[in-house]
């Protein structure tokens, strides 16, 4: 009797996984315990049942295929889950992802990521080496750095997720063109998404950015397209630093303190786009044609070698006429743009020349300091202006 109920004690206990590997179909269910590093190899297949629970101190590296449904990965401080080339068969749907360092590392591949919740990670995910993965109806919250990274040319589909009360970053797109990104919320993140570095111009189009400090940042020769986005009561809706030139056409800027920050050297193309109730609507901001002229390349030549105001690690790969601005005739282009009913009849009876009070720009400025040197800052061209609104969302 003693015995049998030992048996039933240890049949209770929670499943103790030591180091090992995976070359064949394997199932698991209920709560599972990774004491050591798992892999499951080319070939191999690790099916989770639903319902299922991984509690892991240790990494998991996919090189086969991992299925799972309704299932929970957690632990404390773990190196989470590694997939590292796997195809399309390798999929995660309604699972819940925390305490990792990384909660998924995608290497490469196309798994199909849909329906996860990745919360109290230092990263949600991450996607290295030119990834085709579907990221998709997912919910990142409450990680301490940054919630979605891509880097390395990745080409993933990120769509319909929503990303909340980050550390940092919202998403951070490093050098990849993401193949589609679309229908994604960011609400309540120190920056909701963070676009850096020449080379990285994908389309961002028809996201929501809600109650963020800034809403997306462009920064190193980004030229992203911001089009058809929505930007509601955030600090700055888009702010533009350091050589970013990207087209932002029809969107809708409601009630944020600052619409469009621009400064040093950031030449956008912003046309066709409504702005309602910004107190600030364009800003501004160490923004010069002629500083540009004549300091913009020997900053730049300053990063490459890892010092000066642009900073950063060394980026040889980019020459210099990749980098350079297309026209420096002292204005920023805004023009056809609606500012509003009210603003429309003001507007009526105003030059192209006229000093805008939602506009910060040489008008109000004429001039700024640089070491020791003044250098005029550009003004904006906002004349002439649109009419009647160009999108469908504006509140009456």
């Amino acid at each position: 009797m003693r015995f049998l109920c030992l048996l039933l004690f240890l049949a209770f206990l929670p499943t103790v996984t030591a180091a090992r590997v995976i070359d064949r179909t394997e199932h698991w269910q209920g709560e599972i315990r990774l004491t050591e590093a798992l892999r499951v190899e080319k070939g191999g297949q690790l099916i989770i049942a639903p319902g299922s629970r991984v509690v892991s101190d240790a990494g998991i590296e996919i090189v086969g295929q991992l299925q799972a449904v309704d299932v929970e990965f957690n632990g404390a401080n773990w190196p989470g889950l590694v997939l590292k080339g796997t195809d399309s068969q390798t999929w995660l749907k309604n699972c819940r992802i925390s305490g990792a360092q990384t909660g998924i590392s995608v290497i490469g591949g196309e798994p199909q990521l849909t329906g996860l919740l990745l919360e109290k990670n230092r990263i949600g995910i991450e996607l290295r080496r030119m990834s085709k993965a579907l990221i998709g109806n997912s919910i990142f919250r409450d990680n301490s750095r940054v919630g979605l990274f891509l880097k390395d040319e990745t080409a993933a589909m990120v769509i319909d997720n929503r990303f909340e009360r980050q550390g940092k970053f919202g998403a951070y797109i490093y050098r990849a063109l993401p193949k589609k990104f679309s229908g994604n919320q960011f609400v309540d993140n120190p920056t909701g998404l963070m676009i850096s570095h020449f080379a990285s111009d994908p389309l961002i189009e028809n996201n929501l950015f809600r109650s963020n400090g800034i809403g997306i940042k462009v920064d190193r020769t980004a030229r992203p397209q911001i089009t058809a986005n929505r930007f509601d009561k955030n600090q700055i809706a888009i702010k533009l630093f350091r050589r970013s030139d990207p087209q932002i056409k029809r969107n809708l800027f409601q009630q944020n303190r600052q619409a469009i920050h621009i400064s040093y050297s950031s030449y956008p193309q912003i046309r066709h786009n409504d702005f309602v109730g910004n107190p600030q609507a364009l800003v501004l901001e160490y923004q010069s044609s002629l500083w540009e002229k004549q300091k913009g390349a020997a900053t730049r030549q300053q990063q490459i070698a890892g010092q000066g105001a642009f900073g950063g690690q060394k980026q040889t790969q980019v020459t210099e006429e990749q980098r350079r601005a297309q026209s420096l005739d002292g204005t920023v282009d805004a023009r056809q743009n609606w500012w509003g009913k009210r603003a429309a009849l003001e507007l009526e009876n105003l030059g192209a020349e006229a000093n805008l009070p939602w506009i910060t720009d040489g008008r109000d400025q004429p001039l700024f300091e640089d070491e020791g040197a003044s250098y005029p800052l550009d003004r904006v061209r906002w004349f002439p202006v649109g009419r009647q609104p160009y999108t469908s969302e504006v509140l009456k």
